[in-house]
Order: structure tokens, then sequence, then C-alpha cells
């Protein structure tokens, strides 16, 4: 049984009353579980500067939204956590403050991936600076899979392949969550990128992205094809037909606490998700309470995402996504702003913080240096990044990412395939126009 740290069900936090002093010198808005990369940085920059900083945590439960609404409301903090998806529409509203110029005269620049910097860029210019970047995968219960009598480690080749082991789990355990596919509008992005797109990178030949949500060629989104119908028909196998998963897992107060709980207990066969649960699964921030690396992967393991197997398509999928830290268009004071963000993303504080809570690396000297290279886990799990893809971070994602978690909801709800993609189409012809919609047969 996976032993869970209580740090990771610490009851959330409530979100009012956190208006910014006006005496603030420079602050910072960031996601509790940000902490052990933000602060030990906060605390470096006030030693160097004689500045204090006006920290802002708040719980990872509606972070994004919260953060979208402050800097609307131009009470936002100096210096802010975003999800890499948001970087194109912050910085296409003008929100976001353009790093090129400060950064060109930062020693560390230099370091970043580039590709990965695309992903915080919009127009060309870098709006942020990434903390990580992910790939994603199916962790399993190793105890699960002996109960049920199935051959580790597993290597699922189709779709069909993981279906198959969910509904033996079923049949041998007896659990309720034998394949926990992300579903539903409270799981929100996780439903969209750990699931739904997880499966449409598989459904269909990548060609003229017919596995994809939007059309690059065409500028246009994807409103109906077979890639996302047999996606839809995926989900509608899991929680309707064979019933290998529950609706009200998706649903609960804290999704996240309670798939974690769940996982502890034996309670999940297959889990879809991302990089980051070998240290998650016990406690995000790493705490005294992680196992070590030996006994984790004696009680969980990981495999690459299968392709549907169809003709035409991947053997097997990726996306990856990440989170950055960008600077408020409006900071009271722009370079000592850029300076606690380099403070943060100092080399001794970013890369420790990167190889103690097994993140993959977003620079070339992390990536390179003798601690991350000789850990196996991060070296076996950065190999899936050789062939994945992003999200379409073009502005107007948010929306299209949206209405995907709603069709997923919509097959929780009983709602039948052809409905849901349906009212989907819709509403991307009523958001964006009919002209900037297309439909593979």
């Amino acid at each position: 049984m996976l032993k869970k740290s209580l740090a990771a069900s610490v009851a959330v936090l409530g979100m009012a009353g956190m208006a910014l002093p006006a005496h603030a010198e420079v602050s910072i808005m960031y996601a509790d579980w940000l902490s052990s990369l933000v602060e030990p940085g906060i605390a470096d920059f006030e030693a160097a500067t004689g500045e204090t900083v006006n920290a802002i945590k708040l719980p990872g439960e509606g972070y994004v939204e919260r953060v979208a609404l402050d800097l609307a409301a131009g009470t936002a903090a100096d210096v802010i956590q975003l999800d890499s998806f948001v970087v194109s529409e912050l910085a296409s509203a003008g929100y976001l403050m353009p790093l090129g110029e400060m950064g060109s005269g930062w020693d560390q620049y230099q370091h970043y991936m580039p590709a990965l910097l695309d992903v915080v860029a919009y127009d060309g210019e870098v709006y942020a600076l990434p903390t990580d970047t992910d790939v994603r995968m199916l962790w399993y219960d190793k105890s699960v899979f002996e109960a049920a009598g199935i051959e580790m480690p597993w290597e699922p080749q189709s779709w069909d392949d993981v279906l198959e082991t969910a509904r033996t789990i079923k049949a041998e355990t007896g659990i309720d969550n034998a394949f926990l596919l992300p579903a539903g509008t409270k799981q929100g992005e996780a439903a969209t990128m750990q699931g739904f797109y997880m499966a449409l990178l598989g459904a269909d030949t990548p060609e003229d992205d017919r596995n994809r949500l939007r059309n690059w060629a065409e500028g246009k989104w994807i409103g109906d094809s077979p890639a996302i119908r047999r996606t839809l028909e995926l989900y509608h196998d899991v929680y309707a037909e064979d019933e290998l998963a529950t609706a009200s897992i998706n649903y609960a107060t804290d999704i996240g606490a309670a798939v974690r709980e769940a996982m502890a207990n034996d309670q999940i066969g297959i889990l879809a998700s991302g990089s980051w649960e070998f240290t998650c699964l016990w406690d995000c921030n790493g705490g005294p309470a992680l196992p070590s690396a030996d006994e984790r992967n004696a009680l969980i393991g990981w495999t690459p995402w299968p392709g549907s197997g169809l003709p035409d398509t991947k053997a097997t999928t990726n996306i990856s996504g990440g989170w950055a830290i960008g600077v408020n268009e409006n900071a009271q004071d722009p370079e000592l702003a850029f300076q606690l963000l380099t403070t943060i993303f100092d080399a001794g504080n970013f890369g420790d913080w990167t190889v103690e809570n097994r993140r993959m690396a977003v620079r070339t000297d992390i990536a390179e240096s003798e601690a991350y290279a000789s850990d196996p886990y991060l070296a076996e799990a950065t190999q899936l990044a050789a062939d994945t893809t992003g999200r379409d971070t073009y502005p107007g994602y948010q929306v299209v990412s949206a209405l995907v978690q709603q069709m997923t909801a919509d097959i929780l709800d009983g709602v039948s395939v052809e409905d849901a993609i349906s009212e989907y189409h819709a509403s991307l012809v009523d958001e964006f126009g009919e002209e900037n919609v297309i439909t593979y047969e």
C-alpha cells in the first residue's frame, strides 16, 4: 500500500482578504505547492537587497482563475506564478511584461532550452521563465496489479490493452476506479491534458493536425473529427459502457487529495497523470515523509500512454506543459521584480529544487549536471520528452479547453458521444465564428 504523507491532505485555505498593502516594495503570488522553490529564493533576495517581499501563497485549487481575475482587476502581485498555457492570452491582453531585454543581461538566461521558452512566448517575445516541464504517462499501483494477477512491468500497446487490463482489475479486485481517466469541469486542465489530449494524439494520424484541437495551417479550431469522436468513445467505454471508473471522484472537493488518498489505499489501478506523480503521490514539496526512490518504485510503476492501435496512428503519445513565473506589466518596480525572479531561478536554488523534487529540467546547465543525469527516474522519464508536443497555446485556447472539459463532463452525465460533439461544435462556432471552425470527415 502506498504510504501517503498527511501534508498532501492539508485543508484548503480561504482566498479572501488578501489585498496587497500599499507599502509593498515587491510582491509575489504563488501556489502553495511551489513553496520549496519560491521561499528560499525570497530569503536569498531579502538578504541580498534588504528589501521585504510581500509573499502571497494561495491554494492550488482555483489558482489559475484567481491570477487571471487579479490581473484583470489590477490587484495582482508584481511577480506571478503562471500555468504556461495561459501565458499567450495574458500577454496578448497586456498583463505581462516581456522579459527579453532584461533577460539578455542575466548571465543564466542562455541556459534555458529554446523550445521551452517558446511555450511561454507570444508574438516573438518571452513573457515568463519556466519552472519545469513535464511528460504524461499511465501510473499503476503494483499491489493492485499483483492482486489482479497482471504481469509487470506492464507495457500496453493499445487502448484495448489498457481497457482489458482495467476490466481484469475490476473483475479480480472489485475496486471502483480500475482506470481513472480525468474527466469533467472540476478536473479543469487535468481533464484536457492528462486525459483527453493524451488520447486524442493517438486517435488519428498526425497529418494535417487530424489528432489535435487546432489546425495550425488553416488557423482554425477543429469542431468535429474522427479523433475527437474516438477519444470520447474511449471516455464512454471507461465511464458508461464498462464502468471502469466513477464519475464522483472527478467532483471531489479536493480532487488531488482524493486521488492520492485512493492510490494510497489501493483503490485505483491505473491513473492517467504526469511525471510529477513520482513525488506528488506523497508530497509535491518533497517533505520529510517522502519515501526513498527505491521504496516508491516498489509501490508504483509507470508506462507510456499507448496510441489507439489504429493504422497510421502514433505508437505512444505525449504532451508537455509546465508552470512558469512572470512579471506583472504594472509592477511597481520592474527591475526589482526581475531581480526577485532571477534570484528564485539562480542555478543553486533552482537546480537543487529540480533534482530534489524530481522535476524535468528546463535548462541545459541543470539537465547536464551530475545530480540530474545520475537520477534513474529523471533519466528515464526525460526520454519521453524526445517525442512530445505542446498544447495549442493560441489566444482562445482557454475557452476551447473548457469546452473539452464540458464534453467529458457530458459523458460522465450519460450524454451520448454524438450529442456531446454536436454541442462542442456549436459552442466553438458561437465563440469563434463558423469561418474559424473546421470539420474533418
